[in-house]
């Protein structure tokens, strides 16, 4: 194994993602915290110059790209049951069935995303009040000229490293609007978990003892496919753009039972492609049996076709614990992912040049 302690680290994490990847415990806990405190006294009381958000709204629209969009899905993993219909939007429409009555939240870390920005104006032209959550840009000044309740979160970093401060305000606008109970609880659990993940995995512990070091070498001149199932769907989609991002490597992502009823066909063919692959299973140890064996069997059956399998279990009690559990070690792997390929995992330069395209093109 290529050496994935301090000193490579130092060489290549010029911008310190790795750092970031640590900070998620105390993001999750400020993050609650600041989501909270601005929070108090919004649902249900006017403002100065927009009516407030529905106090147990009949619909909820999360609407965010990248990195501002998967805080959503996973937040609304751990809170199964909600009792309204909710939609995570990643475009530039909302949904027909959206109106004054449903809460809709906007999400954009620098905002400044377009899809965003336009959701945002689409729920005002059709009587909504969004939460916004923001560093700035012009979604806080929307915010302002609007009189919206806006959320701020710290700005200087990027989307995907500040997923506490960004999934942490849905959490707590969910409690505001009736939606669902505290999480406070649930919140200090997940908190203390990824402390002792961040022992664990972090560039100070042994390459030999070092689960996600040891994941990233596996992954390391792989393609790399991770599947989850019921809670575990976002943190494979999470693992998956994590693996693009950070490490800047193709991945690719689904989920059971959706995938037996497809892509297992795919994978009969075409064994050079099967044996250039890594699959990873993301499995939820308190999850539904029928959803186990179904990633058992789909697991020995790509196996038999020379398909390279990890299997990757929750950690913790709550729905929440269990989650970001997933996330901690997905995000450290694909840190150490990056170093052995070489790179910096924080500049992500394809994705600034394509939306500087779009900004200067003629449809602009």
């Amino acid at each position: 194994m290529t050496d994935l302690g301090p000193a490579r680290v130092a060489e290549l994490d010029r911008s310190d993602m790795l750092g970031a990847v640590a900070g998620l415990p105390r993001q999750l806990t400020a993050g609650y915290a600041v989501a909270r405190s601005g929070l108090s006294g919004v649902f249900g009381q006017a403002g100065a110059a927009a009516p407030p958000p529905p106090a147990r709204p009949n619909g909820l629209a999360v609407c965010g790209m990248g990195g501002s969009a998967i805080g959503a899905d996973l937040v609304l993993a751990c809170v199964p049951g909600l009792p309204v219909p909710v939609a995570v939007v990643r475009g530039y429409v909302l949904p027909a069935w959206v109106h004054s009555d449903v809460l809709v939240v906007a999400v954009s870390y620098s905002g400044d995303t377009e899809e965003t920005l336009s959701c945002a104006q689409d729920a005002l032209e059709r009587g909504c009040t969004p939460v916004c959550v923001a560093s700035g840009g012009a979604l806080v000044a929307l915010a302002g000229e609007r009189g919206l309740p806006l959320i701020s979160v710290p700005s200087g970093g990027q989307p995907r490293a500040s997923l506490g401060y960004l999934s942490m305000p849905l959490l707590a606008t969910l409690e505001a609007a009736g939606l669902c109970a505290d999480f406070s609880a649930d919140v200090g659990e997940t908190v203390a978990l990824l402390r002792a993940g961040n022992e664990a995995w972090g560039p100070e512990a042994g390459d030999a003892t070092n689960a996600a070091k040891q994941l990233a070498t596996r992954l390391h001149a792989k393609q790399t496919v991770v599947y989850g199932a019921g809670l575990t769907v976002p943190a494979a989609r999470r693992w998956k753009g994590q693996v693009n991002e950070n490490a800047k490597a193709p991945a690719f992502w689904n989920e059971l039972p959706e995938l037996d009823h497809n892509e297992l066909m795919g994978w009969t063919s075409l064994p050079h492609v099967a044996a250039a692959t890594l699959a990873v299973f993301l499995d939820d140890a308190r999850g539904d049996a029928r959803l186990l064996r179904r990633a058992q069997l789909t697991a020995a059956e790509l196996e038999a076709r020379g398909v390279a399998v990890q299997r990757v279990q929750t950690r913790g009690a709550s729905r929440l614990a269990r989650l970001f559990s997933l996330v901690q070690l997905g995000d450290y792997a694909s840190c150490y992912l990056a170093l052995l390929y070489g790179v910096d995992p924080t500049p992500v330069g394809a994705i600034e040049d394509f939306k500087a395209k779009l900004a200067g093109g003629a449809g602009a």
